[in-house]
């Protein structure tokens, strides 16, 4: 019942193939609460954390109410893009819209890691590579509208997967499936993959701690990025005493 809208061969032999939107029973995720996790949306549902990421939804929606495919990056590794992006991709589901948590982090996939996903079938790899069918792969995280997909085998360099038109045909689906595609990726500096994943997207945020990024690095950051850069979000600001996850704005 569902046209298929591409094939590629990437490696393996077999075709990658993405269908149009189609109703669905998928495997659920079963994600436990961890008060160290910083799953806000878990660990702490009524506090300031989640009113912050939903003043992100907020701003995101009023700017861009189309909707769309978003890079999360930051300049490098342990800014907390990972969980701006998993804890964003909730605060969108949660208003309804319909969303997909993609990560495509490939060398250190660590949105796979937190929400300990499982790989009955495979992973993006896997899909991308055509041994296992996009619908199969995809899980539903909460109750939410919320669709996830995660890396099972890790690459060193997957710079032939953002080549690919399987990625093309693959982002293309999500355009047509979700309202919001949310991608954690891998940080700006020193890997090359974001310039290479630009062109798919919508736009990007890139995420950054406070205290820890550098500034040296987030000017090179957001020069990388460009005109696709949406914003750039606050992780552990601190106001009025109380620690504060995301601030969004707009580049100036």
């Amino acid at each position: 019942m569902s046209a298929i809208l591409g094939t590629q061969t990437v490696g393996t032999g077999r075709s990658a193939y993405f269908p149009r939107p189609r109703l669905v029973e998928r495997k659920r995720l079963t994600v436990q609460p961890d008060g160290n996790s910083r799953l806000v949306y878990l660990t702490d549902p009524e506090g300031l954390a989640v009113e912050s990421y939903r003043l992100l939804r907020r701003r995101l929606c009023t700017l861009h109410p189309e909707g769309g495919v978003v890079l999360m990056t930051s300049p490098a590794p342990g800014e907390g893009k990972t969980l701006t992006s998993m804890n964003l991709a909730w605060a969108l589901a949660e208003a309804n819209h319909a969303t997909c948590l993609l990560d495509l982090d490939f060398r250190a996939p660590g949105m796979s890691r937190v929400l300990d996903y499982g790989f009955d079938e495979g992973g993006v790899v896997e899909v991308l590579e055509g041994e296992v069918g996009f619908d199969d792969a995809l899980r539903q995280l909460g109750d939410h509208p919320l669709d996830a997909l995660g890396i099972k085998r890790r690459l060193s360099s997957p710079g032939h997967l953002f080549q690919s038109t399987a990625m093309n045909r693959m982002i293309a689906s999500l355009r047509t499936m979700y309202k919001w595609t949310v991608l954690d990726f891998a940080p700006v500096i020193p890997m090359a993959d974001v310039s290479e994943m630009l062109p798919y997207v919508d736009g990007a945020i890139l995420v950054v701690r406070a205290g820890k990024t550098e500034k040296s690095m987030l000017e090179p950051a957001m020069n990388a990025i460009g005109t696709k850069l949406w914003g750039v979000v606050v992780n552990d600001c601190t106001i009025n005493g109380s620690a504060y996850y995301g601030d969004y704005g707009k580049r100036r």
